[in-house]
């Protein structure tokens, strides 16, 4: 990216969404000179404007002050070269409808979000920008309004296009590892049938770590994510990890021996016991669930190639109880697998 002079400088980016995810990115960039700005309201924005704490798996720490980056209502977006898209995927399009009235044509705009179908409604509400599709595989908890801790390591993945390789470029001084993937819809498919964990985690009410250690949790997994094999085999699309594993090995490890899962899967556990899923986070935030664009993408698919995936509707349908109610069951592994059985029946 060039100025009129024909120096190269540094893209603005904005951020949609200061949530989780939308804060540790935008703050790791900021804290290594890129130029960020947040858009954001309520305590999100109030507390920004103290400052920016962020932790990592590993004992890394950084505190940014208010000056390294800005904060306001969304026309603070303006003038920005790159919007990272990080809002839940139920305020998709209500988000993008606003962000329409802000930025210029032509402006990238990059998903970070949870599930299938957002980049579908960006690209309708957003029709003379760039949308590119992306996801970050790996979680990040808000411990407060202005803090956030990622508990795993990754890299955010991204598809292709020139807004990518100025994010990957603007990311390459900061420790944020950015990645471009040429498939990334099929990461995406792969991402998602990760994702098939995150209402699982509210309806266990405990950390994912400890949750792992249950065969029982495992095993109502391995179902929920066979479904959605069977199905995108149908659908003839083949799903890409966004990591070394192949997808459809991931079943065949969590029915493991306890034991052997920790040895197998050691990489993907390197997790702090603080961990959870974003959808434990929505929870307890009293936000509306994101299960529609996760379990919910499995079982319209499947219908749409004449098949079920009864595991998948079980698990929209009691993340929707727990959220009418405010609160998570506390299912135990047995007592989950026994209603995912009954369910298929």
């Amino acid at each position: 990216m060039t100025s009129g002079s024909g120096q190269r400088h540094q893209p603005r980016i904005g951020i949609m969404g200061a949530g989780a995810i939308g804060l540790y990115v935008g703050g790791m960039l900021a804290g290594h000179g890129a130029p960020v700005a947040f858009a954001a309201r309520g305590r999100t924005l109030e507390a920004l404007s103290r400052g920016l704490a962020i932790t990592r798996l590993g004992g890394f720490k950084i505190e940014l002050k208010p000056h390294q980056y800005r904060a306001g209502d969304i026309g603070t977006l303006a003038g920005c070269d790159i919007v990272l898209f990080c809002t839940k995927s139920g305020d998709t399009g209500t988000a993008a409808t606003g962000l329409s009235r802000v930025v210029d044509p032509g402006t990238t705009i990059i998903s970070l979000q949870n599930g299938i179908g957002n980049v579908e409604i960006l690209e309708k509400c957003l029709p003379g920008c760039s949308v590119v599709a992306g996801t970050v595989p790996f979680n990040v908890v808000r411990m407060s309004p202005n803090a956030v801790h990622c508990a795993m390591e990754g890299t955010v993945l991204v598809g292709p296009g020139k807004g990518s390789q100025h994010l990957v470029a603007a990311a390459s001084s900061s420790p944020l590892a950015v990645g471009i993937r040429e498939d990334i819809d099929a990461v995406l498919w792969g991402k998602l049938l990760l994702n098939l964990n995150n209402g699982l985690n509210v309806l266990s009410g405990v950390p994912l770590r400890r949750q792992f250690e249950d065969p029982a949790y495992r095993e109502v997994l391995a179902l929920a994510m066979e479904e959605l094999l069977a199905v995108l085999e149908a659908a003839g699309i083949q799903p890409a990890g966004a990591t070394r594993t192949s997808p459809s090995l991931i079943p065949k490890i969590l029915r493991l021996p306890t034991w052997l899962f920790r040895i197998v899967a050691r990489q993907q556990l390197r997790m702090d016991e603080s961990a959870r899923s974003s959808s434990w986070d929505d929870l307890v935030a009293g936000r509306q669930p994101e299960t529609a664009f996760l379990n919910g993408a499995v079982c319209r698919l499947a219908e749409e190639h004449g098949m079920r995936a009864p595991v998948n509707r079980m698990i929209c349908e009691q993340v929707d109880l727990a959220f009418a109610e405010g609160q998570s069951p506390q299912l135990s592994g047995k007592e989950m697998r026994a209603l995912a059985y009954q369910a298929t029946k």
